[in-house]
């Protein structure tokens, strides 16, 4: 019982507010989940609807709607990167080289030499044999890529650069354009001049050059561009920030392998300068373009952005976009309750407690439904007006609006006019909406189309297709429960509710809820649910039934197709079905259920490793004897039958109370109940009064085996088991009486001590002065600190 009253950790963490303390721990389970394979997200949110639902042009997939400001990949955070796609940067200069060549050079060596690991130098070798000019200016920019050096990191400092060297360079560029006989190199050259002159601060003169010397090329390329977004950063370094906007904003729409450049160049500036942009434009599509750029903005309302853009150009390239951002930003409200506790969550949704406050959440989700209703207003007057460039992608919106309203008949006859060829995630969204309002009139042709289509979204590749099989999963179970949706939430239905069900199946219902669970601890998503999660909930009856289920030969094709679906194995339920009876005190049945269960399925699941007979508590430390979970279980079915009985002895209790007390936080068979534990359950689980922390049930079972007079030997045991559940009770009252506030820990662990702590110490006081005599007592004094501490 050494240190069995120790009620401190480390103070450094004590030192912690709770927030951080909260921080810290989903910190925590965030490590956990990255050390093995998953797909965390950190951008997740509760979303149904897809951004790749509205046509986009390329290189905009970056602007779809994200909690992840910064619109970064996800590359760096995996533990095996992919190989990097093909940048739209890359593939426009790799397949302009290839032609301008004539293909004369495979395209692996240019793409090589321009981005991969090969040099400047390999490419004009091979062209040289028969361009002479192209390979002097490959030669020309691989110079003039050494002398730019820039860091990698945004922590390293930035590598010297050699001014006089740079000017040298700026100087043959200029010789390079006029001497080029083609627009492909004049275009190149002055790119190159331009860029150089920025490296060293030369802006005025950067803008000058790029004025007099374009005018020179005729055929202009993306080049050009590329030049102009050098052009538009200057004229911002340089102050004139609202000029510098209404370029980026033409960047941004003509330009794919820009895009990145010209948004980053305007994150975090005021919309101040958007509104002086628009004044300084002079075409319709010019400040179309501007308000395109602004619209894609994070931390803003962009309806008004829309509504204005719509007006300039009902048929500009980006008005799906931003528009389907503001979708997916409303939904961020809409399902509060699903988003509230979200990594990537930007809203504050907590108590001074740290606690998720319901009024907050209650408050978001209004506003949400507020926004949903000028979307869809915004939706109508576009479907109506016919304006639009794709209608379809207008009329999925408003569909979706609609079905969010439980506008079931006006949805669907939206939905029926769309086709979804060629758009995978335009074809899955309408499945998913047709699916969510179908007829769900109980039949076996309903059943039947429901499981099929439930079937096709099972194959997860991203968070939203893990979202819309939850959402659909939940429509299932309803559809089996007989149980209608509640409107705002209540979506993630737990088996142990029988409220609402009518004459449902809640058998077929819980099957259905465990499709979206994908396998026991989930698919590695925020927002979801695991087979772990949702058998944990269920009775041993309700248990029972679902094995019976489960087993049966007479099944139906439909229920097949369920079982099939829901993925829960024979072994996995007859597992659970054995911790939740012994948990009910179903010892007799839960020792038959272990012996349906596999060595292999045990072993896996930690037995080996977690499982002994005997609690090292009472064995003061030692190991027990050896035994299998099953025998151990029916031994303590045969304690229980005999303490059932009258003539029951103090031996009999008191080993029915070393049998419970094993299956307790603190004992050595706790894995018959639990599928993990922490040392750290007692500082931080909100969750601690039951009697696997109180270890009530085996304090009566020692206390009734004291009274039945037992001789002194077994009295000393019976008194030494019955002071470490006290032991147990008070860390139970203390640490969840604990104030937050390290200031206040050493006045409220003296108050514990002085007026609390006598009151658990029943057993040890009776031990000390009823039994000071028996050998046991004397190795108690000798073996456990506390004891000896207490006698002094």
């Amino acid at each position: 019982m050494k240190k069995a009253f120790q009620t401190t950790i480390k103070n450094k963490f004590r030192s912690f507010s709770p927030k951080t303390k909260t921080f810290i721990k989903l910190c925590a389970v965030m490590a956990i989940l990255a050390c093995g394979p998953s797909p965390m997200d950190y951008a997740e949110y509760f979303s149904l609807f897809y951004p790749e639902n509205a046509n986009t042009p390329a290189a905009t997939k970056p602007y779809y709607f994200s909690t992840n400001f910064l619109n970064e990949e996800p590359y760096f955070y995996e533990e095996t990167p992919s190989p990097k796609a093909e940048t739209v940067e890359e593939t426009e200069n790799i397949n302009a080289w290839e032609a301008y060549l004539k293909s004369k050079v495979s395209r692996d060596v240019i793409k090589s030499s321009l981005y991969g690991e090969s040099k400047l130098s390999l490419l004009a070798s091979k062209v040289s044999a028969f361009d002479k000019a192209a390979s002097l200016y490959l030669v020309f920019a691989q110079e003039a890529e050494s002398a730019t050096p820039h860091k990698v990191n945004y922590w390293e400092e930035s590598p010297a650069v050699d001014s006089l060297k740079i000017v040298d360079l700026i100087d043959k560029a200029q010789e390079g354009f006029q001497n080029a006989t083609n627009d492909f190199l004049k275009e190149r050259y002055l790119f190159q001049k331009i860029k150089l002159s920025g490296e060293i601060g030369r802006y005025d003169n950067l803008i000058d050059d790029f004025a007099a010397n374009s005018r020179a090329i005729k055929r202009k390329s993306f080049i050009s561009d590329w030049s102009k977004s050098r052009v538009a950063g200057a004229t911002m370094a340089l102050g004139d920030t609202a000029n510098a906007v209404l370029m980026f904003a033409q960047i941004f729409n003509d330009c794919p392998s820009r895009r990145f450049a010209a948004d980053l160049s305007v994150r975090r500036i005021s919309p101040k300068f958007f509104a002086e942009a628009l004044e300084l434009a002079t075409k319709s599509d010019e400040k179309a373009n501007v308000l395109a750029l602004q619209g894609i903005q994070p931390l803003q309302d962009g309806l008004d952005i829309l509504e204005k853009m719509y007006d300039l150009n009902p048929k500009h390239p980006l008005l799906e976009l931003v528009f389907a951002r503001e979708i997916n930003k409303n939904e961020m409200a809409f399902f509060a309750d699903k988003n509230s506790t979200v990594y990537g969550n930007f809203d504050n949704y907590y108590d001074d407690n740290y606690k998720i406050d319901q009024a907050k959440v209650d408050a978001q989700h209004k506003k949400g439904e507020t926004y949903l209703e000028k979307l869809l207003s915004f939706s109508e007057k576009l479907n109506s007006d016919g304006k639009v460039e794709n209608p379809q992608f207008w009329n999925l919106s408003t569909a979706y609006f609609l079905y969010l309203k439980n506008d079931t008949k006006a949805a669907l006859e939206l939905l029926n006019g769309i086709k979804v060829d060629g758009n995978v995630k335009l074809k899955k969204q309408v499945e998913f909406l047709t699916f969510e309002m179908m007829d769900k009139t109980p039949s076996d042709e309903t059943e039947q189309k429901m499981l099929n289509t439930v079937a096709t979204f099972t194959d997860i590749k991203e968070y939203r297709d893990n979202n819309l099989l939850l959402k659909m999963s939940e429509t299932l179970a309803n559809y089996y429960a007989n149980k209608k949706e509640e409107k705002k939430s209540g979506w993630f239905w737990s088996c142990s509710d029988n409220s609402d069900g009518g004459q449902g199946n809640f058998v077929k219902a819980f099957l259905a809820h465990s499709i979206a669970a994908g396998s026991d601890y989930g698919r590695g998503y925020q927002i979801g649910t695991s087979h772990n999660a949702l058998i944990d909930t269920c009775s041993s009856d309700f248990l029972h039934k679902l094995i019976a289920f489960t087993q049966r030969k007479d099944l139906n094709i439909n229920d097949k197709k369920l079982v099939e679906l829901s993925n829960l194995k024979a072994d996995y339920m007859n597992l659970a079905l054995a911790r939740r009876q012994v948990s009910e005190s179903k010892f007799a049945e839960a020792s038959e259920t272990f012996k349906l269960v596999s060595a292999l399925t045990l072993t896996n699941n930690g037995f080996a490793e977690n499982f002994e007979s005997e609690a090292k508590d009472i064995n003061l430390g030692k190991s027990g004897a050896k035994d299998s979970p099953a025998n151990f279980v029916s031994k303590l079915a045969v304690l229980q039958s005999k303490t059932n009985e009258k003539n029951a002895s103090a031996e009999d209790w008191y080993a029915y109370g070393k049998g419970l007390y094993n299956l307790s936080y603190y004992g050595q068979a706790w894995i018959l109940t639990q599928r993990g534990k922490s040392t750290a359950d007692l500082e931080y689980n909100d969750e601690l009064k039951s009697d696997y922390y109180l270890t009530e049930n085996a304090r009566k079972a020692f206390e009734k085996a004291l009274s039945l007079n037992p001789d002194q030997e077994l009295a000393a045991k019976i008194c030494y088991a019955g002071a470490l559940c006290e032991r147990n009770q008070y860390l139970v009252k203390y640490y969840s009486e604990r104030p937050d506030d390290y200031a206040q820990e050493e006045a409220y662990t003296a108050k514990m001590r002085k007026n609390e702590l006598s009151k658990y110490r029943t057993f040890f006081t009776k031990l000390w002065k009823n039994y000071q005599n028996t050998q046991y007592q004397k190795m108690v004094l000798k073996e456990c600190e506390t004891y000896a501490n207490f006698v002094k």
